[in-house]
């Protein structure tokens, strides 16, 4: 009896340890994303002026989502590491206002939980330093986990924003839910 209820005990606290965790993983991003009225997105933090002199894990501006009232920051990388800190930037994509593709990646349960609301036509904005990338979205699609397709470079500077899909699966998602935005100004 004494060891069914240690073993009882045990398993009662490994669960509330691995609850707090992913409680504590989820609010980290779903604090990423800060409402438009709550920063000014013309002064942000020192962002490096070239791009490519950037190491994995900093910050490249953020994504302004006027239709959402949000802005999200981006960094450079897409690991675990920088998804739970906002959005990740596909380090083997190009950057903004270096034309081709621009890839950026997101938790569907943080910082794009409300990325399905968006619709062709709607705006998005890169913001780093003083520039802001104008973006309007052109195609939305649901593809499969392991298609590369976003990946592809484009003839024209897109920016492609990609999730896990359905966006209320539990679990490790099979799809991928993605934006295409072509540069308009």
């Amino acid at each position: 009896m004494i060891k069914l209820r240690i073993a009882s005990i045990v398993i009662f606290i490994i669960g509330t340890a691995l609850f707090v965790g992913s409680g504590l993983s989820f609010w980290e991003g779903y604090s990423a994303v800060d409402d438009l009225d709550e920063r000014d997105l013309h002064d942000k933090e020192d962002v490096e002026s070239s791009w490519r002199k950037m190491d994995v894990g900093d910050l490249i501006g953020n994504l302004a989502i006027p239709e959402l009232e949000a802005s999200i920051p981006i960094y450079h990388g897409a690991s675990e590491e920088e998804l739970k800190k906002g959005i990740g930037h596909v380090a083997n994509s190009m950057l903004p206002g270096e034309g081709g593709n621009i890839v950026l990646s997101g938790h569907r349960d943080t910082v794009f939980r409300r990325l399905g609301e968006l619709e062709v036509g709607d705006s998005l904005h890169v913001e780093n330093g003083g520039q802001r990338y104008h973006y309007k979205i052109k195609r939305i699609r649901i593809v499969k986990a392991d298609d590369t397709t976003v990946l592809v470079p484009k003839p024209k500077e897109t920016l492609t924003v990609t999730t896990c899909y359905p966006f209320r699966f539990i679990g490790s998602a099979p799809e991928r839910y993605v934006l295409e935005a072509v540069r308009i100004y």
